[in-house]
């Protein structure tokens, strides 16, 4: 019996699909849940690792041990004619079917129910609790006064095409912004979900619960960038702060550290938001500038859902001009690890390649 044969009577084909389909679900679960707790981005890679060690483990089990009637048994103690990997492999087909199904309702119920249209709600004050609550009508909870949201940043650049450097720039604050405590920050998924929304400032922050409203631009234009960023209390539409950055891309996290003391020393000031200075240290993930820029692309695509196939070249590529960039190999491995479902036809199992 050839090897493959025999890879396919033990089920470990099977099990490595069931396998598969069930750790994609786990994760896109664990994404949405994270993604919405302002979780740190470790958690989801160490999430990762784990998925992608217990997928080896899963294979090497099905290999060497047989689930019979008296329980896991060595394979090579089972007599051929004893074997019930035939009954177990029926069983696992079910159990595919199951997870398949399992998958394309997540993929519903994330595309037409998880986010729903928000209808706008008017800005509360304490005058507007007031007046509700003397009429006996319940008043929304007001946002707390050490809150923020942060906006996706317009892309001012001549041709139109740096939208994603603008949201990477955003991405980045908001990603600041959470370490500080005392300060509460609405989540990515929140906020960016009124790019290239018309709502006005208080609208967003009522439906978002906030205070606070960081909003911005970003005007690129070869390696000069202007970056323009303002800071709104919601509740009285008065600027805290605002403040335009005309900069060589020489170090771009150097700007963002400088954006981020700027945001926390005006929260502090206005609302006395108490932050450390190690709170909002930029931590230089690359001395690279293109592969930065190139891991902003493949990261936008991949948030998306879009062209999946290019994000892993991109990402691929950023690797290339800088090996030790961890976000981009992070990226490569979770474009890799939903690679099977979004690209079709190319005949690669992506699943191995994410581990």
């Amino acid at each position: 019996m050839s090897f493959l044969s025999e890879l396919k009577r033990r089920n470990v084909f099977r099990v490595g699909v069931a396998y598969a389909i069930a750790a994609w679900l786990l994760l896109q679960i664990a994404d949405l849940l994270l993604d919405n707790t302002n979780a740190p981005s470790w958690v989801i890679q160490s999430l990762f690792v784990v998925v992608g060690i217990g997928f080896v483990f899963a294979l090497i089990f099905s290999w060497i041990y047989e689930l019979t009637p008296e329980g896991v048994v060595r394979e090579s103690k089972v007599p051929r004619d004893d074997s019930v990997t035939a009954h177990t492999a029926r069983k696992l087909d079910y159990v595919t079917i199951a997870l398949l199904l399992g998958a394309v309702t997540y993929l519903v119920l994330d595309r037409f129910v998880l986010e729903p249209p928000v209808k706008a709600a008017a800005p509360m004050t304490a005058e507007s609790v007031a007046a509700e609550t003397a009429a006996g009508e319940p008043a929304a909870p007001m946002a707390e006064p050490n809150s923020i949201a942060v906006l996706p940043f317009s892309d001012l650049s001549e041709a139109g095409d740096q939208a994603y450097f603008s949201d990477g720039i955003a991405e980045e604050l908001l990603n600041l912004l959470v370490r500080v405590d005392g300060l509460k920050v609405a989540s990515r998924t929140s906020s960016f979900a009124y790019k290239d929304e018309s709502r006005s400032i208080p609208e967003i922050a009522a439906e978002l619960k906030v205070a606070n409203i960081l909003e911005g631009s970003v005007r690129k234009a070869g390696n000069r960038v202007r970056i323009t960023a303002q800071l709104i209390d919601t509740r009285n539409d008065r600027h805290l702060w605002s403040e335009t950055y005309d900069r060589d891309l020489v170090d771009i996290f150097a700007i963002q550290d400088e954006i981020a003391t700027a945001i926390v020393s005006a929260l502090k000031d206005q609302l006395g938001v108490q932050a450390t200075a190690d709170a909002i240290v930029v931590e230089a993930a690359t001395s690279n500038l293109d592969a930065y820029d190139l891991y902003l692309k493949g990261r936008t695509l991949f948030t998306a859902r879009q062209d999946i196939a290019v994000a892993i070249q991109l990402f691929e590529q950023a690797i290339a001009l800088d090996p030790n960039y961890a976000r981009a190999w992070e990226g490569l491995a979770a474009a890799e690890a939903v690679a099977d479902d979004w690209i079709l036809g190319d005949g690669i199992d992506h699943i191995p390649l994410a581990i």
